[in-house]
């Protein structure tokens, strides 16, 4: 119990069971509303939040989450919705990936106007994915274009060829014809 109360007790009621009870009751409660404060607290920082309190701000900015969504997705989409207005450079974009934990590099191309985002297929998933493409849809201007390439895993082909030995077998059976029975 970490709110012991008996520790606030005067010398005097050491010996009153009846006291003791109350302390120790009324110690319980207060444990359960303090967890029940902190959890009010945590709440109330998009990182921090349990279930219940993601869904209040998902409530308040229009988001349904989808039911495969776990709540660190349901989190950043929080976020990304509710990102504070800055000068969209690249240093941003990298610092925003490196915060939703996006495992991505960004580059940009500034004469082509192309945004280049780079993952590796074992390290990303289509939920990061979907995020980005959110992230570049509202963030950069309308005159660029942006790329997802996304490197998939290396696999090793060998050329080794493979030769198997089997058997093959045909039989064939031959009849006489019985010539007598044709007519000239």
């Amino acid at each position: 119990m970490a709110n012991n109360l008996m520790n606030y007790l005067p010398d005097y009621y050491n010996d009153v069971y009846e006291m003791q009870a109350i302390m120790n009751a009324q110690g319980d409660v207060l444990d359960k509303a303090e967890g029940e404060q902190f959890r009010l607290l945590l709440n109330q920082f998009v990182t921090q939040t349990d279930a219940k309190g993601i869904s209040v701000f998902e409530d308040q900015v229009g988001i349904k989450p989808a039911p495969s969504d776990d709540l660190a997705t349901r989190q950043n989409k929080v976020l990304m919705r509710l990102l504070p207005p800055r000068p969209i450079t690249i240093w941003y974009l990298r610092d925003l990936f490196a915060t939703l934990k996006i495992p991505a590099t960004i580059t940009v191309e500034h004469d082509k106007r192309d945004a280049i985002v780079e993952a590796k297929s074992a390290e990303i998933d289509s939920s990061q994915i979907d995020n980005i493409k959110y992230l570049l849809n509202i963030y950069l201007p309308a005159n660029m274009i942006y790329e997802i390439r996304v490197a998939l895993n290396k696999a090793k082909i060998s050329s080794d060829i493979k030769i198997g030995i089997g058997m093959w077998s045909k039989a064939t059976t031959a009849a006489q014809a019985n010539v007598s029975q044709f007519v000239n």
